[in-house]
């Protein structure tokens, strides 16, 4: 799925990468661990560090995820907001919707409509 298409989630428009992380934000379910490394998100959504940064920016301009210093181990961190939690804990059904029809992996070729 090409990353460059943008979903609209009650007025966030966002594109799959950005979709991506805030489903593996959400899928921790620890309520109190809201802070992440770039890389560690990367890692986890399959992602290049330069296309988890991109979208983790555009996600701190959106309010939904703020710089939170830099870890000498683990480079560049964010938090999740209290404000943006609620959010996504609010928007979590159309999120988890969006990133399992994205998640082509989990389909084979005979599932998979062509274009």
């Amino acid at each position: 799925m090409d990353s460059r298409t943008i979903y609209a989630i009650d007025h966030a428009r966002l594109d799959k990468n950005e979709i991506d992380i805030l489903h593996y934000i959400d899928s921790t379910g620890e309520a109190d661990h809201r802070r992440w490394s770039v890389t560690e998100l990367a890692e986890k959504c399959n992602l290049f560090t330069s296309d988890a940064t991109a979208a983790i920016d555009m996600l701190i301009l959106h309010g939904l995820v703020e710089n939170d210093g830099t870890d000498d181990l683990m480079g560049r961190m964010v938090q999740v907001p209290d404000i943006a939690q609620e959010w996504i804990a609010e928007n979590i059904e159309g999120i988890s919707a969006l990133h399992l029809m994205n998640d082509t992996d989990l389909f084979d070729d005979t599932e998979i409509a062509e274009a």
